[in-house]
């Protein structure tokens, strides 16, 4: 085991990451066996060119993005977050177990500077449903992840990061159904059909069911029989969760009108009990949150609109009502007990909360495509979307005499961009973008239970341009440039009526974004290196506080780094792959800026941000080892993050800093497939040391953890 260790740790070094023995430049995140055989007619392969590029165009194009194949995980027990957090430049600091928030980091910019994307739609008007934390890897052909240049197809604010999720696309008849049992009582099931009518209708559904007592052991403070608080290894006490998702759609292919006209219908379902504050400093025995979504959408294709024209239209509705709840009186000790009963407040309140709030989103896309000539083509796109939010909270009304909840919030926001993409020659692309963001938020703020009125109205033009260099078969380099905003989004305006204060005056963020990479590919091996440079203006951040936090700016920040990848085919059966990420984010703010009385902080590491991370897998495959078609599948791998200060280095002694400390988290799983796998069973065990890990500072993650799978696929 240590010479194994050491043969992964050398790789982390080598930051080597990435490829499967017949994919060169391969462009998943990891080695697995692609689990479905597409059987596709001319005009189904023409459908898919429709519906999205391909992952090898991505790779090709003149955009720094990195392309994760899904297919290749079908038969594995991992979930979408893990494989994101395999991709290089990318890190996920998560705060509990299934169905916790997860903050996502791009090249040094995170949280909502990173936009989400389902299919090219912003994710956050799809409700809780389509995040990433709980999003399951079966219901996913791909995953994009953009550094740098944002495509202007995808039509946001984002600030030079996003992930576009592409669902699955096989159009074929199939139906995929899988379900996992794990510890601290998991479990998973998601199923996905496809069926095609008449050569032209379509239907297409798929579900997914997601509970978790996510009861892992923690290390806390309980006082013993004398009060005296003793550290102690405990059980979480009140972190369940659930949800459930229903979608559907259907539509037509090939008529003279549309390549692709379809509507679709979606439910979500979740519930969910919070076991303790941002900080994990006070335990709740009573707060839950629940949440039902509704979406119904729209989508018209048509490539041949007119002469070199071709237009894509997608819009969407959708409500979503969530419940908030703290009435309890009862004060909690980390083991689950009642330590006190109040006369007054809530666990988190200063009145008890019972608040229900509705909120309602519209959101439009049109983006045309029109090609010149062979060397030029031109695309503009327009993404509207509209949000208003009301809440009710009778508790709270009959406390305070009044119940400002009640009051709308709005926010309407509108992105437009405009394309070139030229050819220069055969070796040599470039792509110019011009970009115009506006939008305006009216809500209010809370001052000592005094209602303000509040809104704001913001526009701005941001640019990008990026060149791509075809040196030889092997070779590629591309360089970017863009100017980008990001938007305030509704939570940060106007908080989420519970844990998070509003803050309506807040601004738009800014950044001046380049990007440099290289990459190497031949037939078992491929490496890639990619440098980036962000200067950032108007940074947001949430600013943590045990019972009321907010979004505030912080004024500027630079960040530079450099990540790296690459893979290789040791043996006919044995592959390795790994990266590295290295980022420097400091603070460039001065003090009169600041409010400080002196530039302490200037040119100083910005606090709370991990600035070193790895990972690498060891796989080993093995084909018609008992039977033909059966495949037996062997991986082990290292996750590892550096360690970092809470807050500024600079300040206090440096024995007694707080620190987020060192992570080496191991995982290992086989899985055997049966039938070219038509059916599978999948074993993993993540955390294999049972380390204590910790993605933010004092939250405790959960230790070792089992999961087994069980897969079938039927193919028509």
């Amino acid at each position: 085991m240590k010479q194994l260790t050491g043969i992964l740790f050398l790789a982390k070094l080598l930051m080597i990451y990435n490829v499967q023995a017949q994919l060169p430049a391969s462009s998943g995140a990891s080695l697995s066996q692609g689990p479905d055989t597409l059987k596709k007619k001319t005009a189904e392969l023409k459908a898919v060119e429709v519906r999205t590029s391909s992952a090898g165009s991505l790779q090709q194009s003149t955009r720094a993005v990195t392309v994760i194949d899904a297919r290749k995980y079908y038969n594995r027990p991992v979930t979408t977050l893990a494989l994101l957090n395999q991709s290089p430049g990318v890190r996920i600091r998560q705060e509990g177990g299934l169905g916790s928030k997860a903050d996502l980091s791009i090249n040094g910019i995170s949280g909502r500077q990173v936009k989400y994307f389902i299919n090219g739609i912003p994710a956050d008007f799809l409700g809780a449903g389509n995040r990433l934390n709980i999003f399951p890897v079966n219901a996913i052909d791909r995953i994009e992840v953009y550094k740098g240049v944002v495509p202007i197809e995808l039509g946001s604010d984002a600030l030079g990061g996003a992930i576009n999720i592409v669902t699955r696309q096989q159009l074929n008849n199939y139906t995929d159904a899988a379900y996992s049992i794990g510890s601290f009582n998991t479990h998973k099931a998601v199923v996905n059909t496809y069926r095609n009518f008449n050569d032209r209708f379509f239907l297409q559904a798929g579900a997914f069911i997601n509970y978790s007592d996510n009861n892992y052991p923690i290390t806390a403070q309980v006082p013993d029989r004398l009060g005296n608080p003793v550290t102690q290894k405990i059980k979480r006490f009140h972190d369940r969760y659930r949800d459930h998702q229903l979608n559907v759609e259907a539509g037509i292919r090939q008529r003279k009108w549309a390549d692709l006209f379809s509507v679709n219908a979606s439910y979500y379902g979740m519930d969910k009990e919070v076991q303790h504050n941002l900080v994990m400093t006070e335990p709740y025995g009573a707060v839950t949150r629940n949440e039902r979504t509704f979406n119904a959408g729209i989508r018209y294709v048509k490539q041949e609109l007119l002469p070199g024209l071709g237009i894509t239209f997608y819009g969407n509705a959708g409500a979503i009502k969530e419940h908030f709840l703290d009435t309890s009186y009862n004060a909690y000790t980390w083991d689950g007990k009642v330590y006190e009963r109040r006369i007054a407040y809530g666990e988190i309140a200063s009145a008890r909360t019972d608040l229900l709030f509705t909120t309602q989103n519209l959101v439009g896309r049109l983006q045309l495509n029109y090609t010149a000539d062979s060397t030029n083509t031109f695309s503009f796109s327009v993404t509207s979307t509209y949000f208003t939010r009301k809440g009710k909270d009778t508790i709270a009304e009959n406390y305070y005499g009044q119940d400002v909840y009640g009051h709308r919030v709005r926010m309407q926001k509108h992105t437009a961009g405009l394309a070139w993409q030229r050819r220069f020659s055969p070796r040599m692309t470039s792509t110019t973008a011009v970009k115009y963001y506006w939008y305006h938020a009216s809500g209010f703020t809370i001052d000592n239970m005094v209602f303000h009125p509040a809104s704001q109205t913001k526009q701005q033009l941001g640019l990008s341009e990026a060149f791509k260099f075809d040196l030889d078969r092997h070779w590629l380099i591309k360089a970017s440039y863009e100017y980008a905003t990001r938007l305030p989004e509704d939570p940060e305006v106007f908080g989420d009526f519970s844990l998070v204060r509003a803050n309506p005056s807040i601004l738009p963020e800014k950044s001046h974004n380049v990007n440099l990479m290289a990459r190497y590919s031949r037939t078992v091996f491929t490496a890639a290196v990619n440098s980036f440079f962000r200067l950032t203006d108007n940074i947001i951040f949430l600013q943590a506080a045990p019972r009321s936090s907010q979004y505030r700016n912080l004024l500027k920040a630079r960040s530079a780094g450099v990540e790296a990848e690459a893979s290789c085919q040791l043996l006919p059966s044995l592959s390795l792959w790994a990266n590295g990420t290295f980022q420097h984010i400091i603070n460039r703010s001065k003090k009169e800026n600041t409010g400080n009385i002196d530039d302490r902080y200037y040119n100083q590491r910005l606090p709370n941000k991990p600035f070193l991370f790895a990972n690498s897998e060891l796989q080993w495959t093995r084909r018609n080892l008992f039977r033909r078609q059966h495949t037996l599948q062997c991986w082990y791998g290292i996750n590892y993050v550096n360690w970092f200060y809470l807050y500024w280095s600079n300040d206090g002694r440096r024995d007694t800093k707080a620190v987020i400390p060192t992570q080496w988290v191991q995982q290992a799983g086989l899985s055997y497939a049966l039938r070219d796998n038509r059916a599978a069973l999948s074993v993993e065990v993540h955390n294999l040391g049972n380390a204590r890990v910790y993605d933010n500072y004092n939250v405790q993650l959960p230790g070792r953890a089992f999961t087994l799978k069980a897969r079938i696929f039927l193919e028509q």
